[in-house]
C-alpha cells in the first residue's frame, strides 16, 4: 500500500490528489491518506473513484502517541484493523508533518519513507533568525526520511545539506477541468465578465492569514472595473462583503476557478503559486505574516527577476495600485511562468510506482533510475 501523511491546507491536499490521479495511470495499488479532519471530505470527494481511503491523522496519531497511554488500552476493533492496514504500507510520503517520528509508529520499520517540500531551503548568511530557523526545521525533517522530493520552480543550484537521498522535482498541480464560461455561469456571471480572484487558502488552523480581517476590509473598499470573487474555504466565511462581491462555492478542482480569473490576490502559498504558473495568471501576494510565507514571496520575486509588485500595507489604495501594476506586467508573468516545468505530479507518481515494490535494502540501487525521471539533476 502507498500512504501519504498531509499537513492541513489546500496546497498539500491538491498535491496528493494530483499524485493519485497520475499514479492511477501506472498502478492500481491501494492508496491511503492521513490528514486533518477538515480536509478529509475534500480529498474523499476528489478521489472517490481512485480506491483511496482517507483517515483522520490526529485520531490515529493519538492512538500511538506515548502521551495517550490510557487511550491505547481502549482502541476500538475498527481502529486496530486500520492500524494493521497501515502496517502493509511499503512507501510513505510525508507532505509535510515535522513531528514525523511519533507518527512513524503507525507503520512497519521496513517501509521506505519520503518527504515532499518546496522552495528555497538553502541557508544564507543574510537570513533573518526566523527564516534561518524555518529552513533548519525543513532540513532536519527531511533528514529523518530515506528520500527528499524537493519541489522547485527551476534547476536548484545546490544540493541541500541533508542526510537522505535528494530528488529535485518540478511543481505538482492538477489540470484544468472546466472552461471559463462554465465557471462564470456557476458564479452567476456572464461569459464576458472578467473577475479578480481573492484567495485566502483553506482558512483553518495555522493556515489563517494573520491580517485576514484587514485584507477583507480592503477588498470590500476596493474600486475596480473587475468583478471580485472570493474563493471558498473549508470554514464558513461570515465577513460582511458588500452585495457586489461574489462568494464562490467550493470548487473541487480549485485550479478551474484560478484559470477563469484575470488575476489572483492571495496570502503567500505554494499551492496558489503552482496553480497560477500552470494557468499563466498574474499573482499578487499579500505581505508575509511568518517565515515560510516570506520565502514564497521571495520565490515568486526571483522568478520575475526582482520585478514582483509588493504591498507595503494592506489598504484598498495599496491593493488597487498593486493589482494595476501586476496586470501591467502580465507578459512578464507569462514569460517567467513559461520557464517552469509543471509535470511534477507525473514524475512523483512514476517514482512512487517504482518504490512501492522495492525493499528497503534495495533502495540505493534504484535511485539512479528515479533521478533520471526528473528534468532536474
Amino acid at each position: 500500500m502507498i500512504t501519504s501523511i498531509l499537513n492541513s491546507g489546500f496546497g498539500h491536499s491538491v498535491r496528493f490528489i494530483a499524485m493519485v490521479e497520475n499514479l492511477r495511470r501506472y498502478t492500481d495499488e491501494p492508496v491511503s491518506c492521513l490528514v486533518g479532519g477538515s480536509m478529509q471530505k475534500f480529498i474523499s470527494t476528489n478521489l472517490s473513484k481512485y480506491n483511496c481511503n482517507v483517515y483522520n491523522l490526529y485520531h490515529y496519531h493519538s492512538l500511538v502517541n506515548k502521551r495517550a497511554g490510557k487511550v491505547k488500552n481502549a482502541i476500538k476493533t475498527k481502529d486496530k484493523k486500520t492500524i494493521q492496514t497501515f502496517k502493509t504500507t511499503s512507501i510513505l510520503i510525508n507532505d509535510f508533518i515535522t513531528n514525523i517520528n511519533s507518527i512513524k509508529k503507525l507503520f512497519s520499520d521496513e517501509i521506505i519513507t519520503s518527504c515532499l517540500y518546496h522552495g528555497d531551503i538553502t541557508p544564507l548568511n543574510n537570513d533573518n533568525p526566523k527564516i534561518a530557523s524555518f529552513k533548519k526545521l525543513v532540513l532536519d525533517t527531511a533528514s529523518r526520511h530515506d528520500i527528499f522530493f524537493h519541489i522547485n520552480l527551476e534547476q536548484p543550484l545546490d544540493k541541500p545539506n541533508i542526510k537522505c537521498m535528494y530528488i529535485p522535482i518540478p511543481i505538482i498541480s492538477r489540470q484544468v477541468s472546466m472552461d471559463k464560461a462554465t465557471v462564470n455561469r456557476i458564479l452567476g456571471l456572464s461569459p464576458n465578465d472578467k473577475f479578480i480572484l481573492v484567495h485566502a487558502g483553506s482558512a483553518v488552523m495555522e493556515n489563517v492569514y494573520k491580517d485576514l480581517h484587514n485584507f477583507y476590509t480592503a477588498v470590500n473598499n476596493l474600486k475596480t472595473e473587475y468583478r471580485i470573487v472570493i474563493s471558498s474555504s473549508l470554514e464558513n466565511n461570515h465577513f460582511p462583503f458588500h452585495p457586489g462581491i461574489i462568494k464562490a462555492p467550493l470548487f473541487n478542482n480549485g485550479i478551474d476557478l484560478v484559470n477563469a480569473s484575470e488575476l489572483v490576490v492571495s496570502k503567500p502559498g505554494m499551492g496558489i503559486l503552482q496553480d497560477c504558473i500552470v494557468t499563466k495568471k498574474p499573482l499578487l501576494f499579500l505581505p508575509g505574516d511568518f517565515a515560510e510565507r516570506n520565502l514564497k514571496i521571495k520565490l515568486l520575486d526571483q522568478l520575475l527577476s526582482g520585478n514582483l509588485p509588493t504591498m507595503k500595507k494592506i489598504t484598498a489604495l495599496d491593493l488597487k495600485s498593486c493589482i494595476n501594476q501586476c496586470l501591467s506586467i502580465t507578459d512578464a508573468y507569462h514569460a517567467a511562468y513559461a520557464k517552469v516545468p509543471t509535470n511534477g505530479a507525473d514524475i512523483i507518481a512514476k517514482a512512487v510506482n517504482i518504490l512501492k515494490d522495492i525493499k528497503k535494502d534495495e533502495f540505493p540501487n534504484v535511485l539512479p533510475v528515479i533521478q533520471k525521471i526528473s528534468p532536474f539533476k
